[in-house]
């Protein structure tokens, strides 16, 4: 893991490192360009970046080059070893690349008489031969939809070899125009690349008016209808919105009857839940409960049509928690692109059943719908009638595996089906790296290609082959990890590279979630070096912080799993605890009025005061925090536990014979037997739980004392009813029962003999440490001190009170250790500005704003001095113009609008004018500006 990248697990490419982190924060330039474009943190342990942050790594990417490695065809047969610059030039002359002409080898099948790939004849007969399994035809019906009218009502061109034609030459328009990353287009009316898509999309509708039953003119129109998703989606284009309507922005949802207008759903979500007060960033779960809200309000007012169009709004909104949510929703929705795109497709195949592309494209539509049975049936029907075809198998087997009982008894025909694609679809982008190519050169349309990269289901089928590798391993193939880490990579290619942040941005973000965490889980089979396996834990915590995926319990269980890992691994890394408390906190704010957000609320407390205890200490070994033994997820993996230990010492019992076989058992061989079959008392002293069976640090310790109620622990120390867990001392072993208590048993014993003990004192014995406690190696790191925790439990803190003396002691120390942090300033003003709004201005104030131009964070906390100063009508405070000037700057003069009218009428002219001649970068007694303020009458 030295030269990998923590985001994409590919080798560092134009490796950047984070100044200052220590230790080294390492990535490939293109990944943190990504990852900071719109987040100023240090991905890895979020530390605010400064301005100079970046720092080249150019004697590492020699490394790098100079670093031997196995060959890529190792599971080919390969042995060779070569430098990593050198890895090109043997992959270009390697003799173990994967022979990708199926046909080569093969073997012809004697029903249908088509060429089979080697080995697969069984597969061939079993289910897909032509002329065996005929009775696939697709059961739809060709007809003319009302959206499909529209379309062909614009032209009144009748040769169809005209319209199909110049609907290439659009066509052809829309590629050359579509914006690149990092350059947003504008366009001049009707020359944009929607545009070009729309006029080609009514050319082959008007073709298909005239020759309806052709075939091709059906599929090429429902690319051209994929592709206006795509446009929307990877490039951010729109259409115009001459004829949208805004139906609950025009319509008050609670007002009067009738049915609401037409406008797209995602607008009447947004629309709805601004009139519930719940902005367009808000957790999933607190939209999904404003759209409920609105839904009874319509119910119990007898507005029952529009009840029901807010019941479709709730579970659209619902079903997007998934991975492919929007996605399969488009793609089952007559009325957007995607979905009339299958439609189109469908009809192809019932004009056409005999051709193989056109049951590929209906069929992964049938995925993304959810429909993987329906879809098995097109694809087999495509594989059938081209057994070697590459994307027809393995579009084959993702169906396979993607049914809701998965692949069953075909579990090695879909392996090798996505095996095959795998190695496909790697060796095309090794030929496209070594290849120089123009503009004009491959498919026009993203929907053509279907080996892209872009194409989110080619790297879902790569993950599932991992996946499946992993539970049935096969001869010759890739390994799963050289699969997933081949996922990742290409994943951060497409997010470092698509123009607009849409659903397909956000697949490529689960792909590369679904690569680290099933990584994670290979390192834990295998039982990995425990430094690998912490490691990759923080990385991908740190990942999920990081992506766009709006907040979900999926995502949330995800972060809160991979966090309780990571602390199950070094239980002592502060880092560690800090990420699980971050997890259980937002688990809570997901739905922090159930039990469940209640109980996650209090896990979290208890995490984030484990952090600040540990700071300081070795991160790996010693003994686990206190506070960890009073949250259930940990007693349970301890029960859990015992009951395998427990499971396993019956298992490997010897079963007790007759006669001479069980006199050891009784007899001298007890002491070994002891620990089995000694009774609880001895199992549980052996296992030494104390903290975890009711023990000091269980019973007295930091949920129940001063330290889960905000004493001591917050600066640091063990909180006075964890000293004895905390420090391993005398007062917690007699909880344990054992040695320590055998003295008191025998006092005359002791008494008779007092002379000798005082002559010849028996030496002290060593301290026993606590049974969980693990050996700290020499060189264990310590936990460093930080302003992360302290954060996390200040804003735990504040949520059970605002007034909570602790949590603004926290916040003053966030502010300390971190003073550039925005948000440490910001929560704690919000906790005093309803009770003591001037000592918020003193807190922002605080803030160490930049000397020359502001952010949009900084302008947030000038904007905030203004509100609060002018609404406790402290005109003359000193601080008013200077803030008024800096958030004038970053959000322009319309923004003091509304304050520069009371100023005006409270006569403040020589506050106005310092204001007005700030924000423009004048001087007061500049003329132009004396001649403004003359107009303005100030003077």
């Amino acid at each position: 893991m030295k030269f990998e990248c923590p985001i994409c697990l590919g080798p560092l490419y134009c490796p950047v490192s984070v100044k200052d982190s220590d230790p080294k924060h390492v990535f490939c330039g293109s990944c943190i360009n990504e990852l900071t474009r719109t987040s100023k943190f240090d991905p890895i342990d979020e530390t605010p970046l400064a301005t100079d942050w970046k720092q080249s790594e150019t004697g590492l990417d020699k490394d790098i080059s100079s670093a031997m490695v196995k060959s890529i065809y190792s599971y080919a047969g390969a042995d060779d070893k070569v430098k990593y610059g050198d890895l090109g030039t043997h992959i270009k002359d390697s003799t173990h690349k994967p022979k990708l002409d199926l046909e080569e080898g093969g073997e012809s099948c004697s029903d249908c008489s088509r060429k089979i790939a080697k080995g697969e004849l069984e597969w061939h007969n079993a289910n897909l031969c032509t002329a065996k399994h005929g009775n696939k035809d697709a059961k739809h019906t060709v007809q003319v939809r009302n959206w499909e009218k529209k379309m062909q009502q614009v032209l009144d061109e009748t040769n169809v070899d005209t319209l199909v034609r110049n609907s290439q030459e659009q066509l052809k328009l829309y590629k050359k125009n579509l914006p690149k990353h990092g350059k947003a287009g504008s366009f001049e009316e009707g020359q944009s690349p929607i545009d070009y898509l729309n006029k080609a999309s009514y050319m082959l509708a008007s073709a298909i008016k005239c020759k309806g039953k052709q075939a091709d003119l059906h599929y090429q129109l429902g690319l051209v209808l994929e592709e206006q998703y795509y446009a929307t989606d990877m490039y951010g284009l729109k259409k115009d919105k001459d004829d949208m309507d805004d139906s609950f922005a025009a319509l008050t949802i609670g007002g009067g009857g009738g049915k609401p207008h037409e406008s797209t759903e995602e607008e009447d979500i947004r629309a709805l839940c601004q009139q519930k007060g719940v902005g367009p960033n808000a957790p999933l779960s607190r939209i999904l409960q404003a759209i409920d809200e609105e839904y009874k309000y319509l119910k119990d007012n007898g507005q029952s049509s529009k009840a029901d169009y807010v019941q479709s709004l709730y579970i659209l909104k619902s079903k997007q928690a998934t991975q492919d949510g929007k996605t399969a929703q488009a793609a089952s929705n007559e009325e957007t692109p995607l979905g009339q795109a299958y439609l189109k497709y469908m009809d192809a195949v019932s004009l056409n059943q005999a051709n193989a592309v056109y049951n590929i494209n209906a069929g992964r539509i049938l995925i993304l719908q959810g429909k993987a049975q329906d879809a098995v049936q097109r694809l087999e029907v495509a594989v059938g009638l081209k057994p070697t075809l590459p994307i027809a198998r393995f579009y084959l087997g993702l169906a396979l595996v993607t049914q809701p009982s998965g692949a069953g008894s075909r579990i090695k025909e879909a392996i090798t089906y996505l095996h095959d694609g795998v190695q496909y679809l790697l060796e095309q982008c090794t030929t496209a790296a070594n290849t120089v190519k123009g503009e004009s050169d491959g498919p026009v349309l993203h929907s053509e290609d279907m080996w892209r990269t872009s194409n989110v289901q080619l790297l879902r089928g790569f993950v599932q082959c991992a996946k499946l590798l992993m539970k049935t391993p096969q001869e010759k193939c890739m390994t799963p990890e050289e699969i997933l880490h081949s996922a990742a990579v290409i994943a951060t290619s497409n997010l470092c590279t698509l123009v607009s942040r849409g659903d397909i941005y956000q697949s490529m973000e689960w792909v590369l979630l679904d690569s680290h965490s099933t990584l994670l889980e290979l390192l834990l089979t295998k039982k990995a070096d425990p430094n690998w396996i912490a490691q990759r834990c923080q990385r991908l915590s740190a990942m999920i912080k990081s992506v766009t995926i709006p907040q979900s319990t999926q995502i949330l269980q995800l972060q809160q799993q991979t966090c309780e890992k990571g602390v199950i691994i070094q239980p002592c890394n502060s880092h560690s605890l800090y990420l699980l408390g971050n997890a259980q906190l937002a688990t809570s704010e997901n739905d922090p009025s159930s039990d469940a957000g209640k109980k996650a609320l209090e896990a979290a407390q208890l995490s984030f005061r484990a952090s600040i205890e540990m700071e300081g200490k070795p991160s790996v070994g010693g003994e686990t925090p206190s506070q960890l033994a009073n949250q259930q997820w940990w007693v349970d993996k301890i029960k859990k536990e015992e009951a395998e230990k427990k499971a396993a010492e019956e298992k490997n019992k010897p079963a007790a014979g007759k006669g001479s076989a069980a006199a050891p058992a009784r007899g001298g061989a007890a002491s070994r037997g002891a620990a089995a079959r000694g009774g609880r008392g001895a199992a549980a002293a052996g296992r030494g739980a104390p903290a975890a069976r009711g023990g000091a640090a269980a019973r007295g310790g930091a949920a129940r004392g001063g330290a889960a109620r905000g004493g001591p622990a917050a600066r640091g120390g063990a909180a006075r009813g964890g000293a004895a867990a905390g420090r391993g001392g005398a007062a917690a072993k007699p909880a344990a029962g054992g040695k320590a208590a055998a003295p008191a048993k025998q006092p005359a014993a002791a008494a008779k003999q007092p002379a000798a003990a005082a002559k010849s004192p028996e030496p002290a014995k060593e301290e026993e440490k606590p049974k969980d406690a693990k050996p700290v190696p020499s060189n264990a790191p310590l936990n460093k001190m930080s302003h992360l925790p302290r954060l996390g439990l200040a804003r735990v803190l504040a949520r059970e009170a605002k007034d909570s003396p602790e949590a603004h002691m926290l916040y003053n120390d966030v502010i300390t250790m971190s003073p550039g942090l925005h948000d440490a300033y910001i929560e704690l003003g919000e906790l005093l500005v309803g009770s003591e709004p001037l000592k918020a201005v003193d807190v922002y104030a605080k803030f160490p704003f930049p000397e020359g131009e502001s952010s949009f964070d900084d302008a947030y906390i000038h904007g905030e001095i203004v509100r609060l100063l002018m609404k406790n009508e402290k005109f003359d405070d000193p601080r008013l113009e200077k803030h008024m000037i800096a958030w004038g700057r970053v959000m322009g003069l319309g923004a003091l609008e509304k304050y520069v009218d009371i100023l005006d009428a409270k006569f403040k002219s020589q506050i106005l004018m310092n204001v007005y001649a700030g924000v423009n970068n004048k001087k007061a007694d500049d003329p132009d500006m004396q001649a403004f303020f003359k107009f303005k009458m100030w003077l």
